[in-house]
């Protein structure tokens, strides 16, 4: 039996965040609103470059913020692995009203020695999302990365967020809305290595052989749907958004 996706948002528990305890993140009273180009939300880095409408921003950032806050919730070490997490994150999407196409896995091998990680996904990354054109926010933010603060809020969530199990796993989400329904091309990076208390996006591959799984798949959802989900996520999440959400600058 399908379950309306409002009534999905209102029986499910989010939890809450326990990466986040005791972390400063200054990013208090955010405006949903006012949501950059570039946006952290839960797990994923999400460019909005071409989806300006407010509200479609807003619903998307709450709606992977719930997808990551029901997978955390529901799996736990011990409990399950990085797999079993991505099975709960897909399926709250789907819970939510988002239809998912044409998943793409790859399994590889990064054997440069002293590169970046943020340097090492770029071709996996554009790759992923079909070409340079898509994703334009996040790939430049990426190829600047040497020239920001590695304490900059927005780093410091989205580092948090890719910790899990034993792996570190990076979502992005290029955004793109048509008159009808917004699609997104959304790529996943999972890297197996140890990177103690080094920030993911620039620590240094310097063991020969760093293993990438990368996973790209295309989510759709109807405007009209996403817009009224919205009012419902922003009360369902009102506790943690502030600490889960970060505009990021570049």
């Amino acid at each position: 039996m399908a379950i309306n996706p409002l009534e999905s948002i209102e029986m499910t528990d989010v939890g809450i965040d326990a990466t986040l305890e005791g972390v400063e993140l200054q990013s208090s009273q955010l405006d949903l609103t006012k949501l950059p180009d570039l946006v952290v939300s839960g797990t994923a880095l999400i460019d909005f470059k071409n989806t300006p409408d407010v509200v479609l921003r807003s619903s998307i950032s709450l709606a992977l913020l719930f997808a990551s806050r029901v997978a955390t919730k529901a799996v736990t070490p011990g409990d399950g692995d990085e797999d079993d997490w991505l099975a709960q994150y897909t399926q709250a999407l789907t819970g939510i009203g988002f239809r998912i196409s044409g998943m793409n896995i790859v399994h590889s091998e990064i054997k440069k020695k002293n590169v970046s990680v943020h340097k090492a996904i770029l071709p996996l990354l554009t790759l992923a999302f079909g070409g340079a054109a898509v994703g334009p926010v996040i790939l430049q933010a990426l190829k600047s990365l040497d020239e920001m603060d590695e304490q900059s809020p927005w780093i410091t969530l989205f580092d948090r967020q890719t910790r899990r199990f034993d792996v570190s796993e990076m979502h992005f989400a290029a955004v793109n809305a048509s008159a009808v329904d917004t699609t997104i091309q959304y790529a996943i990076a999972r890297l197996h290595v140890e990177t103690g208390e080094t920030t993911i996006l620039f620590f240094k591959l310097s063991e020969t052989g760093a293993r990438f799984d990368s996973t790209s798949t295309t989510l759709t959802a109807d405007n009209g749907l996403l817009a009224s989900i919205e009012p419902k996520l922003r009360t369902k999440l009102l506790s943690i958004i502030d600490d889960t959400i970060a505009g990021a600058e570049i």
